[in-house]
This record gives structure tokens, C-alpha cells and sequence, in this order.
């Protein structure tokens, strides 16, 4: 209980250099969990005179990482050098008179790929605008020759309707001959008083009386 309460006491706030710069600035302290202890507190007493035993490593395995390591180290200088050889390639070109040539080498190559783009896209439209006019010349003609064949109908209806009239004509009733109609309808008086049974008989005049209807009356 002794050892605890020493251990709990040189842990506590007060024994710390810190004291009153941490507690003028109580909202900012940040309470840290350790896993095993401060990172501030010496080395335990049954630690002080260990001495850590050096691993020993094969000859094949200390090959092997020194020869990783010598990789290593060559890919890292290799890459640094690539670094400022690129750094060294920026400096230049920061330079007037090679911005310049580069922007017009960068220009001639933009209208170059510019140039062949519309090209290729000249080629497709003008294949497209011919398709099209092609497509468009058959439909013009597929409604022109739609239209003929209407048109011929629709004559013939109409020559149809016009002999029919002509062969009607003869029969109409005008200003000149209705003197004549009307003798003619004087004269020939037509008689409806007509009847037909179901073989086909026709019974023309009055109907004759039932002689029951006339011996009751």
C-alpha cells in the first residue's frame, strides 16, 4: 500500500514543474491515458542496470537486408537526382524566350490535332447530309406518287358523280319544259294504292270490302 500511494502521489498534478502554468489554463488540459507510463517518469528501478542482450543474426539473413538496404538506398538517390533534374528543367523553362517556343510548339501541335478533328468530322457530316438527301429524295417521291394515285381516285369519283348527273339531267324539271311535267302528271296519274303478297302478286286498285264487315254494318 506504501509503494501505491507514493506511485499515485508522484503521479498527481502537484508534483509536476507545470503546476500553475496548467491551472491557469484549466480548460485546456488534456487528460492522456498511458498504457503503461508517462513518457516524464525515470526508469524503474529494476530496470536501470539491464543490459538488452544484441540479437544475433544469421550470415544468410544479413545478407539478405544488406543487400535490401543497398537497393534501397539506390532507388531513394536515384530519385532524388530525378528530382532535381526535373526541378532543374522547370527553372529553365521559366525562362522567356523558351516559353515562348514552347507555346508555339504546344500552338502548331493544338491546331495540327484541331485540323485533323475537323477533318473526321467534315467526312462524317458530308456521309450524313448525303444519307439524308437520299433519304429525303425517295420519301419526295414515294408522297408525290402517293399523291398521283389519290388524285386519280378522287378524278374518277368525280367523273363518276359528273356522268351520273348528266344521265339525271334529262329528268330534271327547268323553267322550259315544266309546262310539259305538268301535263304529263295530269294526264299519267300514278295510283299507289298497290299491294304485293308473298308470292310475288300484285294488287293494283281499292282492296274489296269483307262481306262480314258489310252484312254486320
Amino acid at each position: 500500500m506504501i509503494g501505491s500511494s507514493v506511485i499515485l502521489s508522484t503521479l498527481t498534478v502537484r508534483n509536476l514543474n507545470v503546476y500553475d502554468h496548467l491551472i491557469s489554463n484549466g480548460p485546456c488540459i488534456q487528460c492522456v491515458r498511458w498504457k503503461r507510463k508517462p513518457i516524464w517518469l525515470p526508469t524503474a528501478k529494476s530496470k536501470i542496470f539491464r543490459v538488452p542482450e544484441r540479437p544475433v543474426i544469421p550470415i544468410e539473413d544479413y545478407c539478405e537486408l544488406k543487400r535490401l538496404f543497398n537497393n534501397y538506398r539506390t532507388i531513394m538517390k536515384s530519385l532524388m537526382c530525378f528530382f532535381v533534374q526535373k526541378e532543374e528543367e522547370k527553372k529553365n523553362n521559366l525562362d522567356f524566350n523558351i516559353m515562348k517556343v514552347n507555346t508555339e510548339k504546344d500552338f502548331e501541335i493544338c491546331s495540327y490535332v484541331n485540323s485533323q478533328w475537323n477533318e473526321k468530322i467534315a467526312m462524317i457530316r458530308q456521309k450524313r447530309l448525303s444519307q439524308e438527301k437520299t433519304h429525303r429524295k425517295e420519301e419526295i417521291q414515294k408522297k408525290l406518287k402517293e399523291k398521283k394515285e389519290r388524285d386519280l381516285k378522287m378524278q374518277e369519283i368525280i367523273d363518276a358523280n359528273i356522268k351520273k348527273m348528266k344521265n339525271e339531267a334529262t329528268t330534271f324539271i327547268t323553267p322550259k319544259n315544266i309546262d310539259q311535267a305538268i301535263l304529263n302528271a295530269l294526264e299519267n296519274i300514278i295510283d299507289h294504292n298497290i299491294a304485293i303478297d308473298r308470292n310475288g302478286n300484285f294488287y293494283k286498285g281499292e282492296p274489296k270490302k269483307n262481306e262480314s264487315s258489310t252484312t254486320s254494318n
